[in-house]
């Protein structure tokens, strides 16, 4: 099985897992370094924010302990996996690598931002931390516009994306609507709304347009040294093609650039394993895990992506002696 279809089916299982497990009484908890939405009715376990946002929001001992209790979870099946959550798992990467295959059959081309855009864009995504901390120690200390603070107690969460369109992609469409509760819920709805039709509609013209704004897929990158799972790289073996920039979904342009590194396992990557599955140098790319590769870059895949069958000896590396 190729790298890009069991990625495919991992990724539509955990998606029919995450958001209806309930159904057959699983529930992992409320520390999944994804999006398992809170606002989902039948979903198997709680994305990590909102838990980090309520126990703020109360300042407690005691919330301050299940936070430290949660966290702690959060943060091993962060190491186990790393951004893999991302590439592997998330529910809403899903939703966007869906809009994505739907551009492609259309036969329509997608948006390349350059270095320069993704770096002057790169405070929203602290933008959004920002918002998913301090705003709920707000609540709990509200000594300005208290009633402003009282709405909100889960900020990112009224903020999110995946609010309206997880919900909507699994039949609770009554979760989407404007809160008329009060004005501050008023505003956010409104606003979540807004962020939620622009990633749609970004994610038709460019590959994994909100996961460059993601909260949570940039406290994921923080984990990149300590994670099990790396991306690595033969710097002889490289040939500078640029492949893994043309297919990374992220537009990671550090893979091919480095010279001197072996763990190329940058903040933003994914770990989807697209450059490694492309990648037409034998050994140039691999991925390990715990320091043995499970996945590694030859001539023989990149040829069999594109449909071109080769011979036994050809496969391993012997055009070249023709």
């Amino acid at each position: 099985m190729k790298i890009s279809t069991l990625r495919w089916t991992i990724l539509t299982a955990a998606f029919v897992i995450l958001l209806f497990g309930a159904y057959g009484g699983l529930y992992f908890g409320y520390f999944l370094p994804t999006f398992s939405c809170c606002w989902v009715r039948a979903r198997a376990g709680t994305c990590f924010m909102l838990t980090l946002q309520r126990t703020l929001g109360m300042f407690t001992w005691e919330s301050m302990f299940i936070l430290l209790k949660q966290f702690i979870f959060f943060s091993l099946l962060v190491i186990l996996l790393g951004r893999a959550w991302c590439g592997w798992l998330c529910p809403l990467g899903f939703v966007q690598d869906l809009l994505d295959r739907l551009r492609q059959a259309v036969g329509l081309g997608y948006v390349r931002f350059s270095e320069k855009l993704r770096g002057g864009l790169a405070w929203i995504k602290w933008a959004f931390l920002a918002v998913a901390v301090l705003l709920p120690i707000w609540v709990a200390f509200p000594v300005m516009c208290p009633a402003v603070a009282l709405g909100l107690q889960i900020p990112f969460c009224q903020l999110c994306p995946g609010k309206y369109i997880l919900p909507l992609c699994v039949g609770n469409p009554d979760r989407i609507s404007v809160n008329y509760e009060n004005g501050t819920h008023v505003v956010m709805s409104i606003l979540g709304l807004t962020f939620s039709m622009v990633a749609l509609l970004g994610a038709l013209i460019k590959r994994r347009f909100w996961c460059g704004f993601c909260p949570l897929g940039l406290i994921l990158g923080w984990y990149r040294k300590i994670s099990f799972i790396k991306l690595k790289k033969n710097d002889a073996a490289c040939t500078r093609c640029e492949i893994c920039y043309n297919v990374c979904p992220s537009e990671i342009t550090e893979v091919f650039r480095s010279q001197g590194k072996t763990d190329v396992t940058t903040a933003e990557c994914m770990l989807c394993l697209k450059c490694v599955e492309n990648c037409p140098e034998e050994g140039a790319l691999k991925a390990t895990y715990l320091g043995k590769t499970i996945y590694r870059s030859s001539p023989g895949k990149f040829f069999i992506k594109r449909g071109v069958n080769l011979t036994p000896t050809e496969s391993e590396g012997g055009m070249g002696n023709k």
